[in-house]
């Protein structure tokens, strides 16, 4: 079961699930690039830093998903997909604007 969130709504919802995320970005070549980030709101899109693997991954592929996990506090799952905005900056902060997001219930 998934429901849906509203990206107007999703700044708050986000507070709910803490200051950490895990950021996923595609691999052409091989099994997806999972990375711990630190997101922060900026004018209605989302920063934070990406080593330079992931990068390079996300110029081939420009999109990524962001996933909070279940918490005793938040019993589903929280998957926001976006798309990079602009380049990243030489310290590797990237911008990500959210595209879509669903809360989702944790596997049986």
């Amino acid at each position: 079961m998934s429901m849906a969130v509203a990206i107007e709504g999703l700044a708050s919802v986000v507070e709910t699930y803490g200051p950490t995320a895990y950021a996923v970005v595609s691999n052409p070549d091989g099994a997806p690039r999972i990375t711990h980030v630190r997101p922060k709101w900026v004018d209605g899109d989302m920063e934070f830093g990406l080593g330079q693997t992931s990068l390079a991954l996300l110029a081939a592929v420009p999109a990524l998903g962001l996933v909070w996990p279940a918490t005793a506090d938040q019993p589903l799952s929280l998957i926001v997909d976006g798309v990079p905005v602009g380049k990243p900056s030489s310290a590797g902060v990237v911008r990500i604007r959210p595209v879509a997001a669903v809360r989702h219930r944790p596997a049986p």
